[in-house]
């Protein structure tokens, strides 16, 4: 007797897969729950693993009790012969590349298909789509497209899976500019960044990391004035090896656009493969919106995924009787690059500039993948030398221009390794 699979798969598999065919149902209706794919939102689970497998080769009943087939045939094939296209199921049953193929339908309509055989459809795998093509009463399934097939670059697995120790680490180079509002309002918090950048660079130094650092500013020795000093600056406010001054006024609320009109003036002392940081130091509001900024320097060279801090007011004037304004446009800039903010208000900025460069050092330990991915299916996980397995929900990022991903050295114990698991574009239309 040939398995059915309407009765025993349809409740799972067919809340996928419309089939809508003379010889291919016995034309009922049936109740359909759809469930939910953790690996993709918008899409129907479907699980092989808790189906059970066809007993006669994957054969589905016609109304007569034998397989539902165009050449008119109800036998099912006997053990060692080739296997048939079975018109129940979305897959490729006899393992030729089509799905369907010789399978009747109802012109116009659409399913749910896989172009190999069902035990190849797991982990990232993808059904497409197919549309039943003809004018008359029935019609035959067109091709399956944009469909997630195994990937013969990576063993005709359904994901890459690149496994990496702290050897194959990349520390990439970072760039950070800084620009200060040194209008009248800011002159303790100039004297506190001429204190402390240099407690900033130590930190970047300690780490091991390659870094250089862009102030914008008026340079000069006054209250209301830029002057870093030897090591990460020169002497007599000059530049240095890692530092470039860029003297330029920064009011109350132009920082955003000093930025962007002095670009041409500190662009050559970026490196192309760098990690970029911003940081504004302002107790004022920005004139400039967040998004006009955002998609000005993200239209940079390098600057994709680039991270903005803020040193800026985010309480009220209550509790900063100094401050001018909140930094909404800072803060949403923050935000949106989950970079790290601080208040300008606080009386002890050492810690706030260690921790700004302890943050970056964090955002450097990366991995360049084997092809570009797609962003929505990568996953991070950390392996120890044990042997247990857990995802890092946080602690890592992407970089797409680069084709990097970044991981906080402090979610990486002692030993273990990372393993990254994603789809690449080319092979997930």
């Amino acid at each position: 007797m040939a398995y059915d699979y309407r009765t025993t798969r349809r409740q799972q598999v067919l809340t996928l897969f419309a089939v809508v065919a003379a010889g291919c149902s016995d034309g009922s209706e049936f109740e359909m729950t759809p469930g939910v794919d953790a690996r993709r939102s918008d899409a129907t689970a479907f699980d092989s693993t808790t189906l059970p497998p066809p007993t006669d080769g994957g054969t589905s009943s016609g109304e007569d009790g034998g397989p539902s087939r165009t050449d008119g045939s109800t036998s099912v094939p006997p053990d060692g012969a080739a296997a048939v296209e079975n018109c129940a199921t979305p897959f490729d049953d006899n393992g030729d590349g089509v799905a369907n193929e010789g399978c009747v339908c109802s012109p116009g309509t659409t399913q749910m298909c896989f172009e190999r055989t069902e035990p190849q459809f797991r982990g990232m795998c993808r059904m497409g789509t197919q549309r039943c093509m003809g004018s008359g009463e029935f019609g035959m399934w067109g091709p399956c497209e944009r469909s997630w097939l195994p990937l013969p670059d990576f063993m005709n697995q359904c994901e890459a899976t690149q496994r990496f120790d702290d050897t194959m680490a990349a520390r990439v180079p970072v760039d950070i500019i800084w620009f200060i509002d040194t209008s009248g309002s800011m002159v303790e918090e100039t004297r506190n960044l001429n204190a402390n950048l240099n407690r900033f660079a130590s930190t970047l130094a300690m780490s091991g990391l390659d870094y250089r650092v862009i102030m914008i500013g008026t340079r000069g020795t006054g209250s209301l004035q830029v002057c870093v000093p030897p090591p990460l600056a020169g002497a007599g406010c000059s530049d240095g090896p890692r530092f470039r001054h860029v003297n330029s006024n920064v009011a109350s609320t132009n920082g955003l656009q000093v930025v962007v009109s002095t670009y041409p003036s500190w662009r050559d002392f970026l490196r192309p493969t760098s990690q970029k940081f911003f940081v504004a130091v302002t107790d004022d509001e920005s004139s400039m919106p967040a998004n006009t900024f955002h998609t000005t320097a993200s239209g940079w060279p390098g600057f994709t995924g680039y991270v903005f801090n803020s040193i800026v007011g985010y309480e009220s004037r209550a509790d900063c009787p100094t401050l001018a304004r909140r930094g909404g446009v800072y803060l949403d800039l923050t935000a949106r690059t989950m970079g790290d903010r601080a208040r300008v208000c606080a009386t002890d900025w050492s810690g706030i500039f260690t921790s700004f460069a302890m943050g970056i050092v964090r955002r450097t330990t990366a991995w360049v993948l084997a092809q570009p991915a797609r962003m929505d299916t990568i996953q991070v996980w950390i392996v120890t030398a044990a042997g247990t397995r857990t995802q890092l929900m946080m602690g890592w990022t992407y970089d797409m221009a680069a084709n990097r991903v970044t991981v906080d050295p402090a979610v990486i114990p002692m030993g273990a390794r990372v393993e990254i698991i994603y789809r690449p574009i080319a092979g997930s239309p």
